[in-house]
């Protein structure tokens, strides 16, 4: 293509150069070569800046799907509009509304932990994935979000001690949970024996989810439990229920029965 040389100078390089620099006529108008040059590289580096952005949230959009631990694969369906709450004064209704309420806190940005406590089959492990599902979906999706079960993550570390091929390690536990902006630990208690157990957790059960409280102490987490907050404490240690209630918002079934055997005759 041709480009012809003017008599007008740019004056935005007189420091940088000493000789003047001549603009052209480029596509019919004219331009600074060196001011074109720079605009056509920026241009170039947004759009790798662009691509890099893409690609790291597709990772972080897809943490979800390829590194959540779940044992109910079921839940994988959850969501506000299949939950059953019968009468809109039930507690299963009130609980909902909660659980939407707390949606709509993290979308606008807000950092707490929600848990959601109660006997089992009420619906809370539920109601913990449809607001994480919800989260996944947001914006251009750059959020990372991951449900884990802790009794199967636990398995799975344990596993690992045997088996040095597994990438289930504890630091892969520990440094996947500490960096994800929202994570669902779902049932808390159950790999101890849950209600009515007078068991304490392990070392190694306490070692872990001290590392995945103290990493968490600024990010949003969201926690299914069986058991209350004395029985909790008498499981593992008031010091650590403590890291995981910080800025708590509270979602507790006291009346609901278990919804997964209502229909079932004895």
């Amino acid at each position: 293509m041709k480009m012809d040389l003017t008599s007008n100078i740019c004056d935005q390089h007189p420091k940088r150069i000493n000789k003047p620099i001549y603009k052209i006529m480029f596509e019919g108008q004219e331009v600074c070569p060196i001011c074109e040059s720079e605009r056509k590289t920026e241009e170039l580096s947004d759009v790798e800046d662009m691509k890099v952005k893409r690609a790291m949230n597709s990772r972080n959009y897809n943490t979800f799907n390829n590194q959540s631990v779940l044992t109910d694969t079921g839940l994988l369906e959850a969501s506000f509009n299949v939950y059953e709450t019968g009468e809109p004064d039930t507690e299963t209704a009130i609980n909902k509304k909660k659980a939407l309420d707390a949606l709509a806190n993290y979308k606008k940005g807000e950092t707490f932990n929600t848990w959601l406590t109660g006997v089992p089959g009420v619906g809370k492990s539920h109601l913990a994935m449809a607001i994480l599902r919800n989260l996944n979906e947001l914006g251009e999706k750059e959020k990372s979000c991951l449900f884990v079960s802790i009794d199967e993550m636990l398995l799975r570390i344990r596993n690992s001690f045997d088996n040095k091929e597994s990438r289930y390690t504890e630091y892969y536990f520990v440094d996947l949970l500490s960096k994800v902006d929202y994570l669902v630990l779902d049932d808390l208690g159950a790999e101890t024996g849950g209600i009515g157990t007078k068991k304490t957790a392990t070392d190694f059960t306490l070692r872990v989810l001290y590392a995945i409280a103290n990493s968490r102490q600024n990010k949003s987490t969201i926690i299914t439990s069986n058991l209350s907050r004395p029985e909790l404490e008498r499981m593992y240690d008031p010091k650590l229920v403590s890291r995981l209630m910080k800025d708590t918002y509270l979602i507790r079934f006291k009346v609901t029965t278990d919804k997964r055997i209502k229909n079932i005759e004895f």
